[in-house]
């Protein structure tokens, strides 16, 4: 009887460091994946965060094209407003110059 209790003893122990070593080995594991997945969804979020940026830098281009083109557009604009009113005074400017020099 002595010898059933020492055995059932033994294998308790044995399952014991048996289970051990398989939690040992599961948690190692666990921890791995958990690592890779850490790293893949880094990996994701740092893709995301440049593709938002590359959208957010083309759209800023864009916006900033459109108003190049709109500051030339208005810049050609008001040049011409300047010569057609340059070009409607210049006779009444020279007459005027020269009424003065020849005072």
């Amino acid at each position: 009887m002595a010898k059933d209790i020492l055995d059932a003893i033994r294998a308790a122990e044995a399952e014991c460091g048996a289970r051990e070593a398989q939690a040992k080995t599961d948690a190692q594991q666990r921890n791995a994946q958990a690592k890779k997945d850490a790293a893949a969804l880094m990996e994701s979020r740092e893709q995301a965060a440049r593709d938002k940026c590359a959208l957010s830098l083309a759209q800023t281009k864009k916006e900033a094209e459109r108003e190049l083109a709109e500051a030339h557009a208005s810049a050609r604009q008001q040049c011409a407003e300047i010569s057609a009113h340059a070009e409607k005074k210049r006779g009444k400017v020279i007459q005027d110059a020269a009424e003065m020099l020849l005072r």
